[in-house]
C-alpha cells in the first residue's frame, strides 16, 4: 500500500478529486495556508500497483506534479473502500510508477563498505564450495552475495534516463565482481600454500570448475532470465531478494573461478571464465533493461520520435563507444556460441548413433555432461561424460574408446570420455 499526498491548485482540485472517485479512493484534504493558500493537500491511500494509473489520470487533469508529490509506504490502513480497491488491483498485472521504481531501486542498495565485504565473504564461500565440490556451499554463497541492488539499479537509470544511476551501478558491479575476483585468489592462494588440497591439483578437473571454463548458449540464457525476472520482480509485486539469489548463482561461482584460476596461474582457465563472467553480466543487465522496457518504462523527457538520445556531443561518443563494444563482443560471443553449440549437437549424435548399435541394445543413455578445460575456441580437450543406464552386469569396457573414436570422427575433435554406468533390474 502506499500513501499518496499531492499539493492541487484551487483551480484543478475539483478535476483530481473526481478521478479519485471514479477509482474509488478514499481521500482527505487539507487547506493550505500563508503563501499555499490557494492549494489544498490531498492525501489518499491506494495500491502500489495503482500509483501510476492514477497519476496518469491526474495528469489529464492538469495537475502539476512538480510542485508536490509525494508517495510513502503504508503499513496498514483503514479507509472506506478499501478493500474493494486492492481486490481490484490485486488481480492486475500494473507497474509501480516510474519515481517509485526509481525509489524502490535505490532503496535495495547497500552502503559500499557493507557491500564490499558481503561480497568478499560470499566469495569465500563459493570458493571454498568449488575447491570442495559442494554445491550446497555453492548455494550458500547465493544467498549472501549483494549484487541484485547495482544489477537492477543500472537497467531503472538507463530506462529512466538517469546517467548518474547508471555509472553508479556499473562501478558497484565492477567493484563487486572485483573484489569477488580477488578474494578468491586470496583465499584459493592460502589453500594452496598451507597445502589443505594438493598444489598440483588440475583444477580443470574438478566437476563445478569445469562447468565454468566456457560460455554457453544457457549460460547466457540464465543470466537473461535473471535479469529480466529482477526486472519483473522491482516493477512489480514479485519479491527482489529471491530474484537476487538467481543473479548472484549466475555471477558469484563464475567469479570464484576466475580468481581460483588465478591462484593456479592456468590462463587458460583464467580467460575461459572470465569471459563467462563478461558475458552473464551483460546478459543480466541487457535481460533487466529489456523487461523494464517491456513493461513500458521510459525517461520523462524524449524527443519528439519518442527516442531518447542524448544531445550532447560527449554523450553521443560515450554511448556510440559502448554500443559498438557491446556489438564487437556479442559477435565474438555468438561465434563461439555457435561453435559450441554445433560441437554438442555432434556430440550428441556420435554417442546416439554408437548406443544404437544391435551390440549395445540393453543401454540408454541417461545424460550427458561436457566439461571444458579452456574456452571452446581454444580447441583444447574437452571431458565428457556419459551416464547409461544399463539392465545387466555386462562391463562393456570398450565403450569409453568406442564413444570416443565416434565422437572424433564426427566433430574432428580430440576428446576424453568417461562413461559411468547406471544399473537398473528388469
Amino acid at each position: 500500500m502506499r500513501l499518496v499526498q499531492i499539493s492541487v491548485s484551487d483551480d484543478t482540485r475539483d478535476a483530481v478529486l473526481d478521478v479519485l472517485r471514479d477509482n474509488n479512493l478514499g481521500y482527505t484534504i487539507t487547506a493550505g495556508a500563508g503563501e499555499q493558500s490557494d492549494r489544498s493537500l490531498v492525501s489518499f491511500v491506494l495500491p502500489a500497483d495503482a500509483v501510476e494509473h492514477v497519476l496518469e489520470d491526474l495528469r489529464e487533469t492538469g495537475f502539476e506534479e512538480d510542485q508536490f508529490t509525494v508517495s510513502l509506504s503504508a503499513e496498514f490502513a483503514e479507509v472506506e473502500g478499501l478493500d474493494s480497491v486492492q481486490d481490484h488491483w490485486a488481480n492486475t498485472s500494473n507497474k509501480i510508477a516510474p519515481r517509485t521504481l526509481r525509489s524502490k531501486a535505490k532503496d535495495i542498495r547497500l552502503n559500499t563498505r557493507s557491500y564490499v565485504w558481503l561480497m568478499f565473504l560470499s566469495t569465500i564461500v563459493a570458493t571454498a564450495g568449488l575447491l570442495l565440490g559442494s554445491p550446497a556451499i555453492i548455494v550458500g554463497s547465493m544467498v549472501i552475495a549483494p549484487l541484485v541492488g547495482p544489477m537492477l539499479t543500472a537497467s531503472v537509470g538507463a530506462v529512466r534516463n538517469d546517467r548518474r544511476m547508471v555509472v553508479q551501478s556499473l562501478h558497484m558491479q565492477a567493484l563487486g565482481l572485483g573484489v569477488a575476483i580477488l578474494g578468491a585468489v586470496v583465499v584459493s592462494m592460502l589453500v594452496r600454500g598451507l597445502q589443505i588440497v594438493p598444489p598440483t591439483l588440475a583444477i580443470e578437473t574438478l566437476e563445478l570448475v569445469a562447468l565454468r571454463v566456457s560460455p554457453g548458449v544457457l549460460s547466457a540464457a540464465v543470466g537473461l532470465a535473471a535479469g529480466a525476472a529482477g526486472a519483473f520482480s522491482i516493477a512489480t509485486k514479485g519479491r527482489v531478494s529471491l530474484v537476487g539469489v538467481m543473479i548472484a548463482a549466475a555471477l558469484i561461482p563464475t567469479a570464484a573461478t576466475t580468481g581460483i584460476a588465478l591462484a593456479w596461474q592456468n590462463v587458460l582457465v583464467t580467460v575461459g571464465s572470465l569471459l563467462l563472467l563478461v558475458v552473464t553480466v551483460v546478459a543480466v543487465n541487457v535481460g533487466a533493461f529489456a523487461a523494464l522496457l517491456y513493461l513500458g518504462y521510459r525517461p520523462d523527457e524524449q524527443n519528439s520520435d519518442g527516442s531518447f538520445v542524448p544531445e550532447s556531443t560527449k554523450a553521443r561518443v560515450v554511448v556510440g563507444t559502448t554500443l559498438l563494444l557491446a556489438a564487437f563482443i556479442s559477435l565474438v560471443v555468438l561465434g563461439g556460441f555457435t561453435q559450441q553449440a554445433v560441437f554438442e549437437q555432434q556430440v550428441n549424435v556420435a554417442v546416439s548413433n554408437t548406443l544404437d548399435d544391435g551390440q549395445y541394445e540393453s543401454l540408454q543413455s541417461a545424460g550427458l555432461t561436457m566439461e571444458y578445460t579452456s574456452p571452446v575456441f581454444v580447441q583444447q580437450e574437452p571431458v565428457i561424460t556419459v551416464t547409461i543406464s544399463r539392465t545387466s552386469d555386462r562391463e562393456f569396457s570398450e565403450l569409453p574408446s568406442v564413444l570416443e573414436r565416434a565422437i572424433r570422427e564426427k566433430t574432428g575433435r580430440t576428446v576424453a570420455v568417461r562413461v559411468r554406468f547406471v544399473d537398473y533390474e528388469h
